[in-house]
């Protein structure tokens, strides 16, 4: 098992990249089992940020 510590600004750099090749993976039509999991995780976090707000 792997440990590993994050700033949160670092914590949310890498959010932030992550987010960015799933919009790109989305356009371009490359929509694997595993990248539609992620794309639907990240639409529920984009609604729970919406509420918070």
């Amino acid at each position: 098992m792997v440990h590993l510590e994050l700033e949160r600004v670092e914590a949310l750099e890498l959010l932030g990249m992550v987010l960015a090749h799933l919009n790109n993976a989305e356009a371009a039509g490359d929509l694997s089992p595993r990248l539609a999991t992620l794309l639907a995780i990240r639409d529920k976090l984009a609604v729970g940020l919406r509420e918070q707000t």
